[in-house]
């Protein structure tokens, strides 16, 4: 039994990758689903990280493709630059265009 509430327990966290270390974090939910995005607006070209928290199941994938970008744009209240979102429905990484 233990095992199992150690995963139920994982499943809630997210860690960004190295280079978000200290970046702001910010959790949203969009459509049911709720993500933990990390901005990191200390340089030249601010970036943000998307990590989808919970588990998809088949066909929920372009829906979460959809609404990372969005869950991105809402915590850090910038946009997207176009073409520049890597990754896949766990987690995306793109540039921020702040205007300033």
């Amino acid at each position: 039994m233990r095992p199992l509430l150690a995963l139920l327990l994982l499943a809630a966290c997210a860690s960004p990758d190295r280079a978000f270390w200290g970046a702001e974090e910010g959790r949203v939910t969009l459509d049911g689903r709720d993500y933990a995005v990390y901005v990191d607006r200390d340089r030249a070209r601010p970036r943000v990280q998307v990590i989808r928290l919970g588990y998809a199941r088949r066909g929920q994938h372009q829906a979460i493709l959809a609404a990372m970008p969005r869950a991105a744009e809402a915590v850090s209240g910038c946009a997207l630059v176009a073409g520049s979102a890597q990754g896949d429905s766990g987690v995306m990484n793109a540039r921020l265009d702040c205007g300033g």
